[in-house]
């Protein structure tokens, strides 16, 4: 008997141990984030520190997007130009709308661009 009254105290352990785990991870699963700005705008840092949110942001879709008919297009706007930095002023180069509209963000945003500095 006393045998039998063991296994049901150690069942009886073991099922409050797991109902008493599995209700931690429930509501630990729906905890709040310390700080709302974290949890609404995430934040992207280079490896040496560099904050990149602002280009993340900023990047038009259409330039995130790898495209073969885009790449051909680019080579003729000025490209190798833009590569060698053979002009002073970057808006002097041909761009296309969505470069425009990149650059345009990044300075609305308090970002000056290296290729303007």
């Amino acid at each position: 008997m006393t045998s039998l009254s063991n296994a049901l105290k150690f069942l009886l352990r073991s099922v409050a141990i797991g109902l008493l785990i599995s209700c931690i991870s429930l509501f630990g699963g729906y905890a709040q984030p310390a700080s709302a700005e974290a949890a609404a705008a995430p934040r992207y840092i280079a490896a040496d520190g560099t904050d990149l949110t602002a280009f993340a942001q900023c990047l038009p879709k259409q330039l995130s997007q790898p495209s073969f008919k885009r790449a051909i297009e680019q080579s003729g706007n000025d490209f190798l130009q833009k590569v060698f930095d053979v002009k002073n002023d970057y808006r002097a180069y041909k761009l296309d709308e969505a470069e425009i509209q990149h650059l345009d963000c990044m300075q609305q945003k308090g970002v000056i661009p290296q290729i303007e500095r």
